[in-house]
């Protein structure tokens, strides 16, 4: 399996398995390491979208929240839910 096919086949898993119950917290200021911390913050304070990119891919959303382990959460027009780990993502803009 290519990477671009795992990567794919992850987001729809990811957007699939979005049944668990949201924190009552979604209101909350997002919190985010790394990098790209100051355009992920502004992407969930302002609700504006974010252009993610990948080993050549791009992914673009807005960001709901970001988890201690490394784990970025976003929705975008085609999923309601997209989780992509911090570590994978080669740069971003906004």
């Amino acid at each position: 399996m290519s990477r671009s096919s795992f990567l794919l086949l992850t987001l729809l898993l990811a957007a699939a398995g979005s049944t668990h119950a949201q924190t009552s917290a979604k209101d909350a200021a997002v919190t985010c390491k790394g990098p790209f911390k100051a355009l992920l913050e502004a992407s969930a304070a302002e609700k504006r979208g974010v252009m993610l990119y990948f080993n050549g891919q791009t992914l673009a959303g807005v960001v709901t929240a970001c988890h201690d382990d490394g784990r970025i959460e976003l929705k975008s027009q085609q999923y309601s839910r997209v989780i992509v780990l911090a570590d994978r993502v080669d740069g971003a803009a906004m």
